[in-house]
């Protein structure tokens, strides 16, 4: 993995991305802890444009970036747009809002619309990656809908969220190998234990769970994974020390594995 390949996703900022002015102050601040690159989120404040200008001048690429899920169902042309505007090559659906996972019903008509979009995306030299949390891990007559969604959507990649994999019962190492060339994106967030047996997991800054980064990472490069994207949905205290003590140890434990 390269330095280069190392982003920050701004959601863990998400408190931080007001307007376009306090954008600007948190670009800086990534920038200044050492990210090279940024995953975007959608934003209501803060337009397309005004993102793409703001990162650039401070210095980053755009990595990636989540996408309106409804628009992306049911415009994709507008996400082609919305994409080659930020400057992004990956588009990710984050979150499947609305859909019961216990259906099968409404888990082959969201795999089908994402099959579609996915074809869109790769007509616009862009391509769609489905970012996982731990309910896609649930069983559907007896078949995972992780994999359901997979089967019926060939067109579509794959952004790997390793701490809710965790949570969700699964391997990431496994599943990381199991996904293959269609993982282009690892979110590595790290997976935290409580000293207290009936306190819940917690999110964690990288290398200060349990999970197995130098391992992840070395089988995401086998496969060639395109980006390492630090995520931290919630954090102890300001949301920026964190990512910076998850960037030192990427830097120094990461940076360098198998390339």
């Amino acid at each position: 993995m390269k330095l280069s390949q190392v982003a920050a996703q701004i959601y863990t900022v998400r408190d931080y991305l007001s307007d376009s002015a306090a954008f600007a102050r948190s670009m800086e601040r990534l920038k200044k802890i050492g990210y090279p690159a940024v995953e975007l989120i959608p934003s209501s404040t803060i337009s397309d444009k005004e993102a793409a200008a703001i990162c650039r001048d401070a210095g980053l690429a755009v990595a990636a970036a989540h996408v309106p899920g409804k628009t992306l169902l049911e415009q994709p042309q507008a996400i082609v747009e919305k994409l080659h505007t930020v400057g992004a090559k990956l588009g990710m659906y984050a979150f499947p809002g609305g859909v019961n996972l216990g259906s099968a019903s409404e888990v082959n008509r969201l795999a089908d619309a994402l099959q579609n979009a996915a074809t869109v995306l790769s007509g616009g030299g862009l391509t769609l990656a489905y970012h996982n949390h731990a309910m896609e891990f649930s069983r559907l007559d007896g078949e995972l809908v992780y994999d359901i969604l997979g089967k019926r959507a060939p067109a579509m990649s794959f952004e790997f969220d390793t701490y809710w994999a965790q949570y969700g019962g699964v391997s990431p190492e496994r599943w990381i190998q199991k996904l293959g060339t269609k993982l282009v994106s690892l979110h590595m967030k790290d997976y935290g234990v409580p000293s207290k047996h009936d306190d819940p997991p917690f999110m964690a800054e990288v290398g200060h769970g349990n999970l197995d980064f130098p391992v992840l990472v070395t089988e995401a490069e086998k496969v060639g994974c395109q980006w390492f994207v630090v995520e931290q949905d919630f954090t102890p205290g300001n949301p920026f020390d964190s990512l910076e003590l998850s960037f030192r140890y990427v830097k120094e434990k990461l940076v360098g594995i198998g390339g």
